[in-house]
C-alpha cells in the first residue's frame, strides 16, 4: 500500500480548519474485524506553527505542499489569525510555562563555554597525539628505506604521508 502523502509534505486536515501540519511519519494498518481485514495508512502530523501533534487517517488529509517547498512556502504563509490548537494534546507551552531567568541563562552559558573550551583542548590534544605518531611512523619507514633501499618502505611512507595530509586538512 503506497501512501499519499511523503514525511514532510505539508497537509491540511479536515476538522482543523485554516491549520497546517507537517507529515512526521506514516505507517500501513491492517484492522482485522470479524467480517475481515482492512488495510489503511495513518500518518503522524505536527502542526506547522504551533507544534500540536496529531494522528490523522489519509481520507482526512489533504494536500497543501509537497516536502521539497515546505520551506519556502511557510516563509510567505500568512500566520495573522492562525488558529489556537484545539485537542488535547501536549503543548511545550503547557509543560514549560516560564522561560528561566536572565542569570540562569548566563550561568549555564558559562558553564557551556567552560565545556566546549576543555573539550576543544581535549580533541586538539589527541589530534597532536594521533599527528605525532603518524609523523614517527613516516620517518621510521623513511630510515627503513633509507638504510635498505627497499621500494616497500617508501611506499608505506608515502602511504603514511596521505593520511598525514588528511589529518592535517590539506
Amino acid at each position: 500500500m503506497k501512501p499519499k502523502f511523503a514525511i514532510g509534505d505539508i497537509v491540511a486536515v479536515d476538522g482543523y480548519k485554516d491549520r497546517i501540519f507537517y507529515v512526521d511519519c506514516w505507517r500501513e494498518v491492517t484492522q482485522h474485524e470479524e467480517n475481515g481485514a482492512f488495510d489503511y495508512v495513518e500518518y503522524d502530523l505536527t502542526d506547522a506553527i504551533n507544534g500540536e501533534w496529531l494522528e490523522a487517517d489519509s481520507d482526512d488529509l489533504r494536500l497543501v505542499c509537497r516536502e521539497a517547498a515546505s520551506e519556502d512556502f511557510l516563509m510567505t504563509y500568512d500566520m495573522t489569525n492562525y488558529p489556537e490548537p484545539v485537542g488535547t494534546e501536549i503543548h511545550i507551552a503547557d509543560i514549560f510555562p516560564t522561560l528561566p531567568s536572565v542569570e540562569s541563562v548566563a550561568e549555564i552559558g558559562k558553564g557551556l563555554k567552560k565545556v566546549a573550551s576543555d573539550m576543544a583542548k581535549k580533541k586538539a590534544k589527541e589530534e597532536a597525539k594521533l599527528i605525532d605518531g603518524l609523523l614517527d611512523e613516516y620517518n621510521d619507514y623513511m630510515r627503513l628505506y633509507e638504510t635498505f633501499g627497499d621500494a616497500e618502505y617508501k611506499t608505506k611512507a608515502d602511504g603514511v604521508m596521505t593520511k598525514l595530509r588528511r589529518e592535517a586538512g590539506e
